[in-house]
């Protein structure tokens, strides 16, 4: 006669089995939530940069210019010219680096784009498979595997802020070929039965849904996302906005040339 063997099984196991369940499911919800919600609000201020930039650029270009002959005109009543020819050079790199930031701000732009209805719905399943990665503890004491986790984290991160779904199910899909792939080091995701891992996986996924609340709070009281409510209920607030703030923007340019023109008359006459 064979005899079925019993397995028992710890309650205490089965609990945090549980509990490491539904603190996943939650914060799959949360981070689905956010990142719909930092997608509109991305979308909307991405309208109001592409309207705005040639003003603000402008402006910022007629500031360095300002900021710059102040500096020569000092230099100059100080009979400092090395310092006004470093002056120059300072200019010419800071005006260099705010013409890369303007295109670096502009093909970002171009790329935030709201989600399709299609898109928030992949989004749950897709965040439901990546927290399944969400481990930091069971790599603490390797630290090659630390350093490919910490790398691993930050690409789920940043296809998140920048709306990259298709690097985001890249990773849901098959993590270990995303690895392979980078030529990182393989990472074991299964759960371990020990009770002291499973504790530990539990209080940092309820650290991380603090974190993520946290987020979405600080979103929600933003005055980006209340402008973005605001476009979503009278669609022609962006118009108006846009409009009120290249008067203002046209101002200020106004005054900063007249500033600019000040002070290049001013060299002229020390300088000749």
């Amino acid at each position: 006669m064979k005899t079925t063997p019993i397995i028992y099984t710890s309650p205490e196991l089965e609990q945090l089995r549980l509990l490491v369940a539904g603190a996943r499911a939650q914060l799959a919800e949360l981070e689905t939530d956010y990142t719909k919600e930092k997608s509109r609000v991305d979308a909307v201020q991405a309208v109001l940069f592409r309207r705005l930039r040639e003003h603000y650029q402008k402006r910022d270009r007629l500031r360095l210019t300002v900021d710059y002959r102040r500096k020569f005109l000092d230099s100059l009543t100080r009979g400092d010219r090395q310092e006004g020819m470093k002056a120059a050079e300072d200019y010419e790199r800071a005006q260099t680096q705010t013409d890369q930031d303007y295109e670096e701000l502009a093909a970002a732009a171009d790329k935030k784009k709201q989600l399709t209805a299609e898109q928030e719905a992949e989004l749950t399943q897709l965040w439901k498979k990546l927290v399944k990665l969400y481990h930091p503890d069971r790599f603490a004491n390797e630290p090659d595997k630390l350093e490919t986790y910490h790398k691993l984290t930050a690409a789920i991160n940043q296809a998140k802020d920048t709306g990259d779904i298709e690097t985001l199910r890249e990773i849901a899909e098959d993590p270990q070929g995303f690895l392979l792939r980078k030529g990182w080091a393989n990472l074991d995701f299964s759960d371990k039965e020990e009770l002291t891992q499973l504790k530990r996986l539990h209080e940092t996924l309820q650290k991380e849904i603090t974190a993520v609340t946290e987020s979405l709070k600080e979103l929600r009281a933003s005055p980006d996302y209340e402008l973005c409510q605001l476009a979503e209920q009278k669609p022609g607030v962006l118009d108006e906005l846009a409009a009120e703030r290249v008067k203002q923007l046209e101002l200020e340019n106004a005054e900063l040339e007249l500033q600019a023109e000040r002070l290049a008359k001013q060299i002229k006459q020390l300088d000749g």
